[in-house]
C-alpha cells in the first residue's frame, strides 16, 4: 500500500513538471547544439553503399527545413566529412586525392547551409586528424566566416584509446584550435569501458594543458544512453574541478544527445536508475554547463525534448534553464537580411 502511494506521489510530481515545463517552454524554442546536415552528394554516396534512408533526401539535406520541421531557434550545423576518410568509403574514395576534395566539398556544404540563416545556425567543420591533409583543411575552413568550430569523430578516425601516439595527436589538434580561437565538439568514443582513473587522466592531461580551449562534449563523452563511461566521464570533470581552478574556468559544455533515450525500437531505454543518477550529476556540475542537443537525424528535437522532461527527474526551474541553455557562440551571430525577411513574414500584424 505504502509503495503504491509513493509511485503515485512521484507520479504525479513529475506530471506537474511535465505540465509547468511544457507550459513554460511554448513561448520560445530550443536552440539545438548538434544537428547533422549532408550534402546530396554525401547522400547518394550513401546511398550507394546500402545505406538505407527514412525520410525524404531533403530532410538530410535542407538545414532550413531542418530547422522548420523541430522548430529549433538555432542549432549547431554539423558537417559528417569525415565519413569520406573512413574504410566503409573506400568504394568511394578511391584515391588520397579524391578523400580530400569530397571531405573539402562537404565541409564547403555546412558552410553553404549556415550562410542561407548566419543569425541562426552555427557551423562545425569535420577532419581526420590522422590524415596528411588535416592541418591545410583546419586552416581553409578556419578562413570561411560560416564554419566556426571544428568537430572530431574520434571513433571514425579509428582513435585508439590505449595508444599514446594518437593522445599526441589529438592534443596537438586541441593546442592548435584552443590558439586559433576554434570550438571543439569532441565525439570522444564508440562506447568504450572508460574508468575513473581513465577519466580523470582526460582532464587532467588532454584538456586541461588548453585553458583557451572551448569544449563541447557531444553525447556526453560516449555514444549515448547515459553508460557508465558517461558518468566517469561527468564525475572525473566535477573531481578535477575541485582541484583546478584552471578546469573550473574552462569554457567546457556537455552535449545531451542521446543521453536519455525513452521508446525508441533502434535504441535501449534508458532506465530510471541511470536517469536518477544523470540528474545528480547534472546538479553537481551545474545546468548551465549541459546543453540541449537532439542529433538530427538520429533523433529529433521533440523526441528528445519529451525523454529529458518526462524521465531525467530535474525540477521544474532546473529542467526550465536547461532547455533554455544556448552556446555563447550564438550570441556573436550576425543577422542577416534574409532571416530578418524571415522573421517579418512569420510575425502577425
Amino acid at each position: 500500500m505504502h509503495n503504491n502511494i509513493f509511485a503515485l506521489g512521484a507520479w504525479l510530481a513529475m506530471a506537474s513538471t511535465y505540465s509547468i515545463v511544457t507550459a513554460q517552454n511554448q513561448d520560445h524554442l530550443t536552440y539545438d547544439h548538434h544537428v547533422h546536415v549532408l550534402s546530396p552528394r554525401l547522400v547518394a554516396d550513401w546511398k550507394s553503399l546500402g545505406m538505407e534512408f527514412s525520410r525524404g533526401d531533403e530532410s538530410y539535406t535542407d538545414a532550413n527545413l531542418i530547422l522548420r520541421q523541430n522548430e529549433s531557434a538555432g542549432a549547431f550545423l554539423i558537417s559528417m566529412a569525415h565519413l569520406y576518410s573512413t574504410e566503409d568509403f573506400r568504394a568511394i574514395c578511391t584515391s588520397g586525392e579524391l578523400e580530400r576534395r569530397l571531405v573539402a566539398a562537404e565541409n564547403d556544404y555546412i558552410a553553404v547551409s549556415v550562410a542561407r540563416h548566419p543569425a541562426k545556425l552555427v557551423g562545425f567543420f569535420s577532419v581526420n586528424i590522422f590524415r596528411d591533409y588535416a592541418v591545410e583543411e583546419f586552416a581553409r575552413c578556419q578562413a570561411n566566416p560560416n564554419l566556426t568550430g571544428l568537430k572530431l569523430h574520434l571513433p571514425a578516425c579509428d582513435f585508439d584509446l590505449e595508444n599514446e601516439e594518437h593522445w599526441k595527436q589529438l592534443s596537438e589538434i586541441l593546442s592548435l584550435a584552443a590558439r586559433e580561437n576554434v570550438p571543439v565538439l569532441l565525439h570522444l568514443s564508440a562506447g568504450e569501458e572508460l574508468d575513473l582513473r581513465q577519466t580523470a587522466w582526460f582532464w587532467e592531461n588532454v584538456i586541461e594543458p588548453h585553458p583557451r580551449l572551448e569544449l563541447y562534449l557531444a553525447h556526453l563523452g560516449s555514444a549515448g544512453g547515459f553508460n557508465t563511461s558517461s558518468e566517469n566521464l561527468l564525475l572525473g570533470y566535477h573531481l578535477r574541478c575541485t582541484e583546478s581552478l584552471v578546469l573550473r574556468d574552462m569554457h567546457v559544455y556537455f552535449d545531451l544527445s542521446g543521453a536519455i533515450i525513452g521508446d525508441n525500437p533502434e535504441f535501449p531505454r534508458t532506465t530510471p536508475e541511470r536517469c536518477h543518477r544523470l540528474a545528480e550529476l547534472v546538479f553537481k556540475i551545474g545546468v548551465k554547463r549541459f546543453l540541449f542537443a537532439s542529433d538530427y537525424p538520429v533523433f529529433s528535437v521533440s523526441e528528445t525534448r519529451t525523454n529529458l522532461i518526462q524521465r531525467l527527474g530535474l525540477p521544474a526551474e532546473e529542467l526550465t534553464a536547461l532547455l533554455s541553455n544556448r552556446s555563447r557562440l550564438f550570441g556573436t551571430l550576425p543577422e542577416s537580411s534574409h532571416d530578418a525577411e524571415q522573421e517579418r513574414e512569420h510575425t502577425p500584424e
